[in-house]
């Protein structure tokens, strides 16, 4: 059907973007087999990032950028999380690799509960607090990062002590009123740690179920 890497180049600029297998035929208007050819091909001259949606539906994120080898700071997130996300903006890092400090306040700035759910992992990787608090306190992110934090500490193996001057910069900086993560959810069982950071979480125990296996 189509020969030659530069033709592949050509259908990609032509339907770039996020396909199920399912969508990725019927955009083509071609057979499952077909498609699953295609696909294969595409992935062999790096032009597609495979991720799992809701339900580990598998999803093919299809572009040029990837064959540009850089990694999208949703795909960094997904190799230390239990749960993969998809977006269908990926923002990319090109010539260096961000710090798991910046991948945990991108995550907390999607205002999305699977980003958030996935934002727990990270915590088992940072090492430098400082640059955290300095990154928190730009983005006015602080009361989000000691909940998750908290949250984090109940379900997630090996993640180090938060130090105490990271907690103590907080309450020289707390706000006097309550704060959404993402307006208008709060939490059913994490009223207690709502409460002593004057934030409300968008998190619930059943939603962090896959770091039980994790």
């Amino acid at each position: 059907m189509i020969k030659g890497s530069n033709k592949y180049n050509a259908l990609v600029e032509y339907i770039q973007g996020f396909y199920t297998l399912e969508t990725f035929a019927q955009r083509l208007r071609i057979n499952k087999t077909k498609a699953i050819y295609i696909l294969y091909r595409l992935r062999k001259l790096g032009l597609v990032e495979t991720s799992y949606g809701a339900g580990k539906k598998r999803l093919y994120y299809i572009s040029l950028r990837n064959k540009w080898n850089g990694k999208s700071y949703t795909e960094m997130i997904n190799e230390n999380s239990p749960i993969q996300l998809a977006s269908s903006s990926p923002h990319y890092v090109h010539g260096r690799i961000p710090s798991y400090e910046e991948l945990l306040i991108y995550a907390i700035k999607q205002r999305d509960i699977r980003y958030l759910i996935a934002s727990l992992g990270l915590f088992t990787k940072i090492k430098n607090w400082s640059r955290l608090y300095k990154l928190a306190k730009k983005e006015e992110l602080l009361a989000q990062i000691v909940a998750l934090y908290e949250v984090a500490k109940k379900f997630v193996r090996k993640i180090k002590k938060m130090p105490k001057r990271f907690k103590n910069n907080w309450f020289r900086n707390k706000s006097k009123k309550f704060v959404y993560m993402i307006s208008p959810l709060s939490s059913d069982n994490f009223q207690d740690i709502e409460k002593r950071w004057k934030i409300y979480i968008p998190l619930n125990v059943s939603d962090l179920e896959d770091y039980k296996r994790w």
